[in-house]
Order: structure tokens, then sequence, then C-alpha cells
């Protein structure tokens, strides 16, 4: 179990203390932004190296990569220790993240409730609660027909993975260790570990290619006991297991004398002059410029048909 976030010192402080054996990761994207934005000049190169970087299988792979940003712009070499490795690389984090790299989910959740964040927090708590039992509820109805089989993403991922490896050899050492040749390259699978040098068995938790190519080998067809459990259909199964109880009306609820005897007043609120925002105000480092200007006469981008050189101009 790990928590994944930006790097906003109130959430780290509460992660640190509600959940202080618990670890927590930066989110890549929000770092890729700060990337964008505190070095405009080659964002769109270190942007690709960073994301790159942060889901590479091995340490040498790695530190290839981190040379690249050092040649580039230094100052981001030292910006990404700063952060510290371990935040935001799936190689040197201290459990495997798996394929979870972003806080996407939380964004998802706030956009749903953009209206309902306008109502009174009873209301409020109403609306999430019914939002959250129908996704429960249709995510339960969808497992029921994933019984044998993963899902399409991981399917689609083995399927992937199979084509990789038709052309390796592969020379068995012993029981479990075999050796996997590819384009000269000898790499070390272990299939009682589930393992691989690669990095991508054991950090995906699903089959590498070369992984693959061993089952073949011993003519194995079925590699799904080689998933990890999080993948199979009796994990997502017991995910949606549990049913959100509903909750009786107001008129029914029944309140303890002492909670009612209770007065709790509103916070203190100043209203700001203007229509309020309903959006989540954002960070100068989550925003992306959309609209870039291109050039109606030879289409590329980053000038006008004025200052287009690509073309001869119209006489």
């Amino acid at each position: 179990m790990y928590v994944v976030s930006d790097r906003n010192e109130s959430i780290i402080k509460s992660v640190n203390m509600v959940f202080s054996n618990v670890s927590h990761f930066a989110c890549i994207w929000h770092i890729s932004k700060n990337v964008c934005t505190n070095y405009k000049r080659s964002k769109a190169v270190l942007s690709d190296i960073f994301y790159s970087m942060a889901k590479a299988y091995r340490k040498d792979e790695f530190k290839k990569l981190m040379a690249k940003v050092e040649k580039i712009n230094h100052r981001m070499t030292q910006y990404l220790k700063n952060v510290g490795y371990e935040k935001w690389s799936r190689v040197y984090a201290t459990v495997n993240r798996g394929r979870m790299m972003t806080s996407n989910i939380a964004e998802c959740i706030n956009g749903c409730l953009v209206e309902a964040q306008e109502l009174p927090i009873i209301d409020f708590l109403k609306q999430t609660r019914m939002l959250f039992g129908a996704w429960n509820c249709k995510n339960r109805e969808i497992t029921a027909y994933t019984k044998y089989t993963l899902g399409r993403k991981f399917e689609d991922i083995l399927v992937s993975n199979t084509m990789k490896c038709s052309r390796m050899k592969v020379v068995a050492s012993s029981k479990y260790f075999y050796s996997v040749y590819e384009s000269g390259v000898r790499y070390i699978v272990c299939l009682e570990r589930k393992t691989c040098n690669c990095g991508r068995f054991q950090l995906d938790e699903i089959p590498s290619p070369h992984a693959i190519a061993v089952l073949k080998s011993k003519n194995i067809t079925d590699m799904h006991p080689y998933f990890s459990d999080y993948y199979k259909p009796e994990a997502l199964a017991n995910t949606y297991e549990l049913q959100m109880v509903l909750m009786p009306d107001k008129k029914d609820w029944s309140i303890p004398k002492e909670i009612l005897e209770e007065i709790i007043l509103p916070p203190r609120y100043k209203r700001m002059p203007g229509r309020p925002k309903k959006g989540r105000k954002k960070y100068s480092s989550e925003k992306i410029r959309t609209s870039i200007n291109s050039c109606s006469r030879c289409g590329h981008e980053g000038h006008n048909r004025k200052t287009c050189n690509f073309m001869p101009k119209e006489k």
C-alpha cells in the first residue's frame, strides 16, 4: 500500500500524520509540469526523458537517461535529485509501484464532484455516497463477466509481450533458471521467483517477453498463473464485493440527545468580489498551453504566414 499525490506541503504533512507507516510518492505528471515550467527552452525533450526515467526498469537505464539530462540542462539534474529519486522513479521506489505513477484517480473524482461542491456539507456527502454507490454497482456487474480471463488491458499487454518473443533463444540452466538471448544480449529468467534481469517481470508483475519465451519452450500455454494476483478476476471481484450502505432519510435518523444539544457554528467566511470559481485553482506548474499557432501555408507550428520560410512567398 502507498499514497500518490502532488508535492503540496499540507498533503505531505497529513499523509505523514495519518499514514505514518505507508510510503508516499509524488505524481510524475505534476513533476513533469514543473519541468516544463522551469525549463521552457528544452521542455519537450526533457519531458520525454523524464517520463522514460520515471518508468525505467533498470538502474543502468535510468543513469544513461540522467546523463542525457545533464548534457541538456544540469540544473534539472539537481532539481530531480532534490525531489528524491525514490519519490518519482519506479526503479528506486521503496515498494513496487506497479503501474500507478500518477494521481489521476483523485483528479477524476474531483471532476465528477464539481457541482456537488457548491452544496452544504451534508448534501455533498450524500451526493458523494450516491456517486460511489453507482460506480461500485456498475463495476460489480462488469466483474461478473470476467471470471476466467484477465482484464482487457492486461490481456493486451500479454499479447504484445508474446509477439516480441518470437525470435528469442532459450537455454535451460536448471529447473527454474533460464538464459534468454535477444539480439546478442543475455537475460536471466527465474520462474520460481518470477524475476528477469530486464526488470519487467518483477516490476510489472506480468510475464515479460523473455519469461514468455521460456514458458513457450516448456510448452506452457496458460500464462495466467505467472501474473500477480492483483490482476486476476478474483481480486477485481473482491474490490467491489462490499456494498455501499444507504443512509435513511433525515427524518428517520436516531440522533443522541447530547448531539442535538451541541451547537456547531459555521466557520467565518468572507465572500470575495466577483463570481465564485467552480473549478479547482491550479498551480502554475499544472497549466498547459493548449493553443499553438500554426502556419496556414506550410502547416508547421511556431510561426505564421508572414514569417514562413518553408515555402516561397506568393508574388
